[in-house]
């Protein structure tokens, strides 16, 4: 018979208490006498407030309770910004240009950042303070198609994208310029993100073969890590680095939901409705998030996720 460590290439550590994570870790409570798992969360989809105007390829920024939706092809208005209370949305001042397929977007609800988009395929970048979009300092490149962007108004990371191909490009703001990032290790566009801070982002999926392949960023490079169970582009999603929830996606288009622990893609409760170019939440936390507008149709849907707490179970045998 083989051994875990054969299998798994490592042992089951024997700890004392039970460790806090990542969800699907085994472990060996020497105190309890009893070989246990973090157990993977359950959660479900519930239908929220209605966007004013349905758009797809939009950018996503904030919590389930405090989120914009900004730009998106919703003709000729691309450059609509709505905010999300947890409960309906609000029409709040546009953008300077309007754009769909951006080359990012993050932060919250009150001090937020997009960049880049089309048409035409643009570097301008602009920043949101709760109340008005401001032009900011220029792309290092024009960057449409990332639907990437990780972490806050002064410190942040978007990568790949699409300029007449697709590419591996990182570009990182610091709260006052762009700069040029090593690049992804595969170039694609139409990624999903996560990680909320700049240092710890993550991207998955996208447009180039593999559709699965995920890769992380340490500040300084990334690294390919465990791919997706369902390789796709045009993913909605966000979240911290140890709970990231990807959803949707095409082809073919799909409503399934899948959650990164830090280690592991696992499949979760899928989405009511099957959505591409969907919109998410991206500073939102594990256990929540929220996923809005999208294609076919450039529709107004709004879907909050809710999701358990990482739950210590222990393995029987009967």
């Amino acid at each position: 018979m083989a051994e875990y460590r054969t299998i798994k290439g490592f042992k089951v550590q024997s700890l004392a208490s039970d460790p806090s994570g990542p969800e699907g870790q085994v472990w060996y409570n020497t105190t309890g006498v009893a070989l246990k798992y973090q157990g993977v969360a359950a959660g479900a989809w519930a239908s929220g407030g209605a966007l004013n105007t349905g758009r797809a390829l939009g950018g996503g920024i904030g919590t389930q309770t405090a989120a914009i939706c900004v730009a998106g092809n919703a003709p000729p208005a691309r450059n609509l910004t709505e905010s999300y209370n947890g409960t309906a949305w609000t029409v709040e001042n546009t953008c300077l240009e309007g754009r769909k397929a951006l080359g990012g977007a993050f932060g919250t609800q009150t001090a937020a950042i997009k960049a880049g988009g089309t048409p035409p395929i643009t570097d301008e970048a602009e920043s949101w303070d709760g109340t008005s979009w401001t032009s900011i300092g220029n792309l290092q490149t024009a960057i449409a198609d990332s639907n990437s962007g990780t972490g806050v108004s002064t410190a942040g990371i978007i990568a790949c994208g699409y300029v007449g191909g697709d590419l591996a490009t990182s570009q990182t703001w610091d709260g006052t310029s762009w700069a040029a990032a090593n690049s992804a290790n595969t170039a694609r566009s139409s990624v999903v993100s996560g990680g909320i801070t700049k240092d710890t982002a993550l991207i998955a999926g996208g447009n180039l073969a593999p559709r699965a392949l995920t890769e992380t960023y340490d500040g300084t490079s990334w690294s390919e890590v465990a791919d997706l169970t369902t390789g796709r582009a045009n993913i909605g999603g966000g979240g911290p680095s140890t709970g990231t929830l990807g959803f949707g996606g095409t082809p073919p288009t799909t409503d399934k939901t899948e959650l990164w622990d830090g280690t592991s893609w696992t499949e979760v409760a899928d989405m009511t409705t099957a959505y591409w170019d969907v919109m998410g939440g991206s500073n939102s936390p594990a256990t929540t998030n929220i996923a809005f507008g999208g294609d076919p149709g450039s529709v107004t849907t709004t879907l909050e996720w809710n999701g358990a707490p990482l739950t210590v179970k222990t393995v029987t045998v009967s």
